[in-house]
């Protein structure tokens, strides 16, 4: 149904944490591919990415020409995914969930934290980026409540 793209960079911890949550969604067929988006790790990064049978982009538009589904889910390396997740996400593609979903919590600094409001995890059409279609559909943002972070 869609393929994830994971930025990162000398993410080792991070990443472990963030690929073992994906795979009942992979087994459930939400996931369909994993892709990190490296940028130049130095730590266990990519022995990491290999060893889960991810796919390894050095550019975002390397990325997106070996992504094999239409839809991305990009998701930063910090993300701690909560309980039932991929099926609120499931709903929410297939129209059966409401605007706002909480996914997760996010640790850490990297190319999301750095937006601002900052994003926990971004669901875009690939046509978007190439011109067409829908523009972008925020999955939701970041917000405190109760000093979790949550989307």
């Amino acid at each position: 149904m869609l393929s994830v793209i994971v930025p990162t960079l000398n993410s080792e911890r991070e990443l472990a944490n963030l690929l073992g949550r994906l795979v009942p969604a992979a087994v459930d067929g939400l996931v369909a591919q994993v892709i990190v988006l490296d940028g130049g790790s130095t730590d266990g990064t990519l022995e990491i990415t290999e060893d889960a049978g991810a796919d390894v982009a050095s550019t975002f538009a390397s990325a997106l020409a070996i992504a094999r589904r239409d839809w991305l889910l990009i998701l930063p390396p910090g993300l701690r995914l909560r309980s039932g997740w991929d099926g609120a996400l499931g709903g929410h593609l297939t129209g059966r969930g409401g605007p706002a979903l909480v996914l997760g919590e996010r640790d850490g600094e990297g190319l999301l934290a750095r937006l601002r409001p900052a994003p926990s995890g971004l669901l875009v059409a690939k046509s978007a980026l190439r011109g067409a279609g829908p523009t972008l559909d925020l999955v939701g943002l970041r917000r405190k409540h109760g000093g979790r972070t949550r989307l």
